[in-house]
């Protein structure tokens, strides 16, 4: 029974998320109520807060869900790491990167509107900014620790390294969900795999 009653509590944040992005991503963060969530989700409101105690809650599981779908795991030194991106970066074969890059590219139209409404609810509300910042940070260290494993470049050098590829690839990924324009997608990850390899492998 127990079981039972964890599928339908699981089914029930599941759509009051799933509106909840919706409402977002048509009519804004600041512009949506916890009402038209809950009306849209076929709840009420006490039923949301009882889910989710406020809105820094719920963009705590859309983050939840970025790293779920990316299989960012729990790690012993930080809320969650990308082994992956480590590897690939550890290696350094323009190969490899290009591969990884389109891997994630592949997965955009899947989280990157959970984080399009993340970089919004982060300019009015401090404690997503700083769940935001947070998220960066561990995506820019995964790239540090690929270099620091591959004893590439100078120490440093290693963190204005991983801050420039990290905020390549974030704005290439927006190009197809915010600003909703659509480059060739194939051409612009062979070119920020190019940008990648000699930013974080090529010490020529």
């Amino acid at each position: 029974m127990s079981s039972l009653r964890e599928a339908q509590k699981q089914l029930t944040r599941d759509t009051i998320v799933e509106r909840a992005l919706a409402l977002f991503t048509e009519k804004g963060y600041a512009a949506t109520t916890i009402d038209e969530i809950a009306a849209a989700a076929g709840t009420t409101r006490v039923t949301f807060y009882a889910y989710y105690p406020s809105r820094s809650d719920l963009m705590k599981d859309f983050m939840a869900r970025v790293n779920a779908v990316l299989d960012r795991a729990d790690g012993p030194d930080s809320a969650s790491t990308a082994a992956d991106l480590v590897d690939v970066v550890r290696v350094g074969e323009l190969e490899g990167i290009l591969a990884w890059l389109e891997s994630r590219a592949a997965l955009w139209p899947v989280f990157r509107p959970y984080l399009d409404v993340l970089d919004e609810a982060a300019a009015v509300d401090r404690e997503v900014r700083d769940l935001v910042d947070g998220w960066h940070e561990e995506v820019i260290s995964d790239i540090v620790r690929g270099l620091q494993l591959a004893g590439r470049f100078s120490d440093e050098t290693h963190r204005i390294r991983g801050t420039l590829a990290f905020t390549q690839l974030d704005f290439v990924a927006t190009l197809w969900t915010r600003r909703k324009l659509e480059p060739n997608r194939d051409h612009a990850l062979e070119v920020l795999a190019d940008s990648w390899y000699h930013l974080l492998c090529d010490e020529g």
